[in-house]
């Protein structure tokens, strides 16, 4: 087994966190008496375990409530609550003021006093920590299996096609259909979980590529993508359409518009694999790719080349051109220089054409491509930048305030309701890029004459953990409050009265509680916050060795700024508009 000499535990790092978490989970379920029955919080309509405190007795019943803000209430009118018809929707609380406050205070100090201190030791060996797992048995094997690769693409496009199914002919109710809770909750809230320990392993087994390639097989075109959209810029406009769709329209909410949005980005992925050579789509177009891309830079798995001389002399270039063994990078990658995980789909494809065995999959330290000086590109900047901004826009739109302001709009302005909501979306992506760009201008004077430009597209990658942690947090709840009911729907995925495996009738209890969950968010957002100020820190040394504390102070507001506004949005109570939750 190959092990490069460098601090264990900086490998050790995302495993250690993964195990805290499942450890908070796992303790917040037992402490609150596991199985217990689910009942409903008669204020915000939350299903909650029985058992769960606090609970108020009225009229010779027991109530169970999520949390402390829900009994208050209660107490001052029992008597509207106890008799109301359950509502449709319902609202989950967020941060208790006295966890929101700790919650700033730790980001401050983190921000202006212990990490300073930390950052100066050790950063350096512990991001050369690497542990090639193809060492382990099998695993090499495994990796050049075509038969395995193919098989789990069958796997994955037959479920595809089985939600779009779902989609198209269920029931619309979305409580009782499974394409909304499978693909929004389980699925999107997932993947960002993948990708912090597996990469992007998702590419690697899309229905979209595997339908979109097999149908083109041998009869695609093979023209060359484009000169002038060889950028990212597709996907970034995509992923804008797609926000902009899925929250003004709720289509979150709607089995038939989710079908319809899963067969417009199979419909993309077949065109370009019929135009145009290898998978164009996937490096330039994909919106899921693309982000997922970037998120992938903090991921604690890379395929890389594990010898650089044997690189240099290997003439046939297999790797990148294909051979009788695999195809050649489908993404136009060249393992031999490859330094960064965005554009590598993990397909395998290096394993199977290198004739030297020369293709590793390491265990790294999180966050390792953030902190390679690399060659930053100003699409990938901007689409950090639209990332911390809709992550935010999404939770705000969740507020109970988001209605008001969109009426308060329409009312003012005398404009429709999309034209409202455009205005907003464009505000909330507006306002952050607006700080981040006059915070760069003010960390420029203290940057030795550095090119504003330069300063803006290289500390832009400082703000992806902070929108990937958030991200994380947000998701958290709807993957472990809503994510249970998936028991049920696969039972009667349609909502056609089925019961294929035993369980439609089941009534599945959250996997954690309220106060479990903001346990959990608050440790999310405050590792996302660390690791920003560590990618900060780098680079202000790069770009201002002579001054670099001065230099990056600036962006040690932004840093903060943005954090504080993540634990702002995870205060705000949530309206969740599907009940059942």
């Amino acid at each position: 087994m190959r092990v490069i000499p460098a601090p264990r535990w900086a490998l050790a790092l995302p495993w250690a966190t993964l195990a805290l978490l499942l450890a908070l989970v796992g303790l917040d379920w037992v402490r609150q008496g596991g199985t217990g029955r689910v009942v409903r919080d008669p204020v915000c309509a939350m299903e909650v375990r029985e058992g769960v405190l606090p609970t108020a007795e009225f009229g010779g019943r027991r109530y169970y409530f999520c949390s402390a803000t829900c009994k208050d209430e209660f107490l001052k009118a029992p008597g509207s609550f106890a008799g109301a018809a359950p509502r449709d929707e319902h609202l989950m609380r967020g941060l208790p003021t006295w966890l929101f406050q700790a919650g700033v205070a730790v980001v401050i100090v983190l921000s202006f006093g212990l990490f300073e201190l930390a950052a100066r030791r050790g950063a350096s060996a512990a991001l050369s920590a690497r542990f090639d797992l193809t060492a382990l048995p099998g695993v090499r094997t495994a990796l050049k299996s075509r038969a395995l690769v193919e098989s789990s693409r069958v796997l994955m496009a037959s479920a595809f096609l089985g939600i779009v199914a779902a989609g198209l002919f269920g029931d619309q109710n979305p409580a009782l259909n499974i394409a909304p809770l499978l693909t929004w909750t389980v699925w999107w809230a997932g993947l960002i979980f993948l990708i912090l320990f597996a990469g992007k392993a998702w590419c690697t087994v899309c229905p979209w590529d595997a339908l979109a390639g097999w149908a083109a097989k041998g009869s695609s075109l093979n023209l060359p993508w484009p000169r002038a959209a060889r950028n990212i810029w597709p996907a970034v406009a995509l992923f804008l359409a797609l926000t902009w769709v899925e929250l003004g329209a709720g289509i979150t909410l709607i089995p038939r518009a989710t079908a319809w949005v899963a067969l417009a980005m199979l419909a993309l992925a077949a065109a370009s694999a019929f135009l145009f050579e290898r998978k164009s789509f996937c490096r330039y177009g994909c919106l899921v790719g693309r982000v997922s891309g970037l998120y992938a830079m903090f991921s604690s798995v890379e395929a890389r080349a594990k010898d650089p001389a044997v690189c240099s002399s290997c003439r046939t270039q297999d790797c990148y051109r294909g051979s009788d063994q695999g195809d050649g990078c489908p993404t136009f990658e060249f393992p031999r220089t490859m330094t960064l995980n965005t554009y590598c789909t993990l397909c395998a494809e290096c394993f199977k054409t290198c004739p030297h065995d020369n293709m590793a999959l390491n265990l790294r330290p999180w966050g390792a491509d953030l902190a390679d000086e690399g060659r930053p590109r100003s699409d990938e900047a901007w689409l950090a930048l639209v990332l911390l901004a809709m992550t935010g826009f999404h939770g705000l739109t969740m507020t109970p305030s988001w209605p008001g302001w969109v009426a308060g709009l329409e009312a003012s302005w005398g404009i429709g309701y999309w034209a409202a909501f455009s205005v907003l979306m464009t505000l909330m992506l507006g306002l952050p890029a607006a700080l981040y760009a006059g915070l760069v201008k003010a960390a420029q004077a203290q940057s030795q004459g550095r090119p504003y430009g330069e300063l803006f597209v290289r500390y832009a990658y400082a703000l992806l953990p902070i929108a990937l942690f958030y991200h994380l947090a947000h998701n958290a709840e709807h993957f472990l409050m809503e994510g249970p009911k998936l028991l049920r729907l696969v039972s009667d995925p349609l909502g056609w009265g089925w019961d294929l495996f035993g369980t439609a009738a089941w009534r599945p209890v959250p996997l954690i509680t309220l106060e479990g969950l903001w346990g959990v968010q608050l440790l999310l957002v405050v590792v996302g916050h660390v690791y920003s100020l560590w990618v900060t820190d780098r680079a202000a040394r790069r770009l201002a060795p002579a001054g670099a504390f001065k230099a990056q102070l600036p962006m040690l507001a932004a840093m903060v700024a943005f954090s504080v506004f993540s634990l702002w949005l995870l205060r705000q109570p949530m309206s969740m508009r599907v009940s059942g939750m």
